[in-house]
Parts: structure tokens; sequence; C-alpha cells
């Protein structure tokens, strides 16, 4: 049972299969030829048996099959009738059956042997391929695509749906994708769907401990292109990247929800979350990953036997993205972290734990960063090799070059830290700081309301007044007055010869 989540998640494979049908040309026979080319350049085996007639042709028996890494089992997909019809205006239509298993078998050495199957359903799946040779474009609707967990064996014994549940269900489904082939197979896709909804849970004898969790999403959307090469090996992602392989993609959806419910020990914590938006972009390639999340709107309420009292929290928006290099270079690389969380807001239950009083200000607090910079890297991360004999040398994996502070923003309980600045580094140069490459630049920080903080801190007993003194005189030793009222501003220089200085006054 430790492996259920892992297992399951490998059926989602079979959604690869519908994808597959892109690259089909304008008649059944050269649809399925491709097919099997598409599928075979990704290391699975095909089979299935043609029989044409009428325009038509049907596949018996299709299947794809593919070993598991280092002998530990099996993946199959299988449907027992796909028909391929040529309309007679130069495109095909793909008919497939109502219920498509997925067969995973994991055997792996000194842990429990998992098989399961997962029904992949379709009702009223309309598939179309058309364009021309090396250029292919396919459309498809769908009332619902689903996908089921309906057999689960765990080292020979039968676990059934009370104690393993897994469903997934996509409603109202549309989609398109152009395939061109040359060198590359290059894919470009967008699709949508009404909802997406899930229901997943688990009960393990072994385990005191179970979970539910069910939700849905709304308005889903996908806009994407890839770029495969015609042979791929998934055990070399190294060879892969630089025969071509790449891509982007991005996910939207308008808002969803989900309810848990998790049991350990005997107790039993409760919840629900929610937003209105949010979306998800990556992009890939053999040089550099980008990746960022958002979502507005989002809200946590939560019931557990340890808390006397429910959680109830809110957040206006959160974000987060990174950019990074992967192969090695001798040049400097773009490289990029940003975090946003923003508008947060908590119930009076929690601030009256630690302020009965409503000392603090209860406004919604935000937390902002975004840096910039460019690194050189070392060693490609897809180099097992390389990353093994770095590991074993206790070597750095690349250089800082630079970095700049875009934007910094900390605002909570009546107070504002701001800050941007720009550093380049001296890799050269690892004594003057001690083993840090020198740094050279300076940066700008401002703080609004951090008196009043301090003074509201002492009058609730967090902060002792000898203690308070002394953060004054430290924030008036590296600070000078700003604009208004309680306002302080900073200047941090750090010069080449190791110099550190703030507001022109030398303090190292």
């Amino acid at each position: 049972m430790n492996r259920l989540t892992q297992t399951i998640g490998s059926s989602a494979v079979a959604t690869m299969f519908l994808s597959a049908s892109a690259g089909a040309d304008v008649t059944p026979q050269q649809v399925w030829d491709d097919l099997g080319t598409y599928l075979r350049g990704f290391g699975y085996t095909v089979s299935g048996a043609g029989t044409e007639r009428g325009g038509a042709l049907t596949i018996s028996g299709f299947a794809i099959s593919m070993d598991l890494p280092e002998g530990e089992g099996t993946f199959a997909f299988a449907a027992d009738e796909i028909v391929l019809t040529d309309r007679g205006d130069g495109s095909v239509a793909v008919a497939f059956p109502a219920v498509m298993p997925i067969t995973l078998k994991v055997a792996p050495k000194d842990e429990e042997a998992v098989d399961l199957r997962v029904d992949y359903t379709q009702t009223g799946l309309e598939m179309l391929v058309s364009g021309v040779p090396g250029d292919m474009v396919w459309d498809y609707t769908a009332d619902r695509l689903g996908m089921e967990l309906s057999e689960l064996v765990v080292d020979g014994v039968p676990v059934g749906r009370e104690m393993a549940r897994f469903d997934i269900a996509m409603s109202d489904v549309e989609g398109a994708s152009t395939i061109m082939q040359g060198a590359l197979r290059e894919i470009s896709q967008g699709m949508s769907m009404g909802q997406l909804s899930y229901d997943f849970a688990f009960n393990n004898p072994d385990v005191p401990g179970s979970g539910q969790f069910s939700g849905r999403m709304l308005d889903l959307t996908f806009e994407g292109s890839t770029t495969l090469p015609l042979d791929m090996d998934a055990e070399d992602p190294a060879q892969l990247f630089a025969a071509g392989l790449g891509g982007e993609g991005l996910f939207t959806h308008s808002g969803g929800s989900m309810a848990f419910a998790v049991t350990e020990d005997g107790k039993t914590t409760t919840g629900e979350t929610s937003s209105s938006s949010g979306e998800i972009g990556v992009s890939l390639s053999g040089d550099m990953v980008s990746y960022g999340v958002s979502a507005t709107d989002m809200a946590l309420n939560l019931s557990a036997p340890d808390l006397p009292f429910p959680v109830s929290a809110k957040m206006a928006e959160a974000g987060f993205n990174m950019t990074l290099p992967l192969a090695a270079a001798e040049t400097p690389q773009d490289m990029a972290f940003g975090l946003t969380l923003g508008g947060f807001t908590m119930s009076d239950i929690l601030w009256n734990i630690f302020d009965p009083a409503k000392t603090l200000p209860r406004e919604a607090a935000t937390v902002s960063v975004d840096l910039v910079g460019t690194v050189t890297p070392f060693v490609n991360l897809f180099d097992p090799e390389a990353v093994a004999t770095l590991e074993k040398t206790g070597g750095v994996p690349g250089a800082l070059n630079s970095l700049s502070l875009r934007e910094l923003t900390v605002a909570a309980v009546g107070a504002r830290l701001e800050g941007h600045g720009d550093f380049t580094f001296d890799n050269d140069d690892l004594e003057t700081f001690e083993g840090m490459p020198a740094p050279t630049g300076s940066v700008m920080l401002s703080l609004v309301g951090g008196n009043a903080l301090i003074d509201r801190l002492i009058a609730m007993g967090l902060l002792a007044e000898q203690d308070a003194m002394g953060a004054r005189m430290m924030l008036s030793m590296f600070s000078v007055p700003g604009e208004g009222e309680d306002s302080l501003k900073s200047t941090i220089e750090v010069r080449g010869n190791g110099q550190v200085l703030a507001n022109g006054q030398r303090i190292k």
C-alpha cells in the first residue's frame, strides 16, 4: 500500500494514447501506421490486427506495453477495438471503446508487489484527423473523460474500494492539436474543459491512518508546444535534451475547491480549501527550466483535534516563479526567483491567542520577493556521472555572477519594509569575505512604522525595554530618517576591497 500513490499516478500515461493520434495522416491506414511509429518511438511495444472494410480500418486487440526500469514491472494500455473511418473529405474519424483498461504491475525487490487496473472511460468522444503528410491537425470533443481505479491487489491480497479509491472525471472537453514532422516532431496544442473533479481515498490497514480528498476545478484550459526527437530513450534524459526535447505549457482555471479528512491514531483533521483562479506555467529545454504558479482569493478552513478552535485564513494572491539553467556553460546564464504572498488575513480567533487586546493592527499582510541574476553552471544536471562526481569531490555546481533584488516588500502589523539593489560577485576572490565570492554593489532599504511596532510589542509584553533599546540603537546605526513620520531609510554599499558602508559611513 505504501506505493499506491506512485503507481496510480502512472495511469495518466493513458492520455498520451489519445494525443498520439495527432500523428495520423489523411487515410485510415496512414493513421494506424503513424500511430505505431509514434508510440514505438517512446519505447512501447505495439500490437493489434487491422481489418479493412468499406473505407474503415478496424484495429482489434490494440495494446501498448512497456517494461519498467530495472525489471520492476510492466505498464500496459488496451482497447478491444479502434475504428478508423475515411470520411471522404481527406479526414479520418477515430472511434474508441467506452472503456479502455490501464494495467500496472509493480514488483520491486524487497517491497510489496502491486497490481492495479485503472479504467479509462469516455462518453461522446469524437476525434477527427486531417491535414497533409508532415503537417497533421486533429480535433476532438468529449462529453466526459474519466479514470477510475477498478482493481487493486497488494502482495496477492485484493483491496476493495472501501480501502482505496481513485476517480477523476473531465466534462465538456474540447481540444485541437497540430503536428509537424521533420527532423523532429513538433506539437502545438490547446485544450479546454468545463470541469475536472476528483475523488481519492485510502485506508491502510497496516498503518493506523486514512484519508479522503475530493474537489473540482472549473474552466480548465491548456496551451502549449512540445518538440520531440523521433526516437526517444526515456532512460537517458541528457541524450533526449541533446536531441531536441523541449516544450512549454500554460494551465489555467477559473476556480477550484477541495475538501479533505485525514485520520491518524484515531484523530481526524478536516478542512476545505478554495481559490477563484489559478495558473501553472512551465518551460523546459536542455539549457533551462522555468516554472511559475499563481492563485487568487485563496481560503482555508481547518478543524483539528489538537486545536481547541477552527482555523480560518485567506490570501488575496499567491505566486512563485523560478528560472534555472540546466546545462553546463562557459558564460553566465540567466536565473530568477520570485515569491508573493499577498493580502494574507486570518480570523480574530487566531489573532486573539497572542493579541487579545487588539494592540497590533490586523490589516492584511504581504510578503513579496523578486530576484534575478546570472550564474555560470559547471555541470549538466541531467548528466548522472557529472552529478555523481560533483557529490564525491564536494565541488560546487556553479558560480554566482550577479544578483539583483528588484523588489522586496514585507508589510504586516502596521510596519512596512521595502528594498531593492544590485550586486556582482568576484569568484576569484574567496578570501575577502571568508570563502564567499566577493560582492560589489548596494541595496536600498526603507522602513515605515518600525518604532511604532516596537512600542506595541513592549505594550504586549513580547519585547523587554532593554531589548527594545538595543533594537532602536541598531536601527539608528544603520539608517537615517526618511521622508515621513516614523520612517527610516538606509543604503548599504559593499565595495570590492571588502569595505561595507551604511549611508556613507564605513562599518567594515
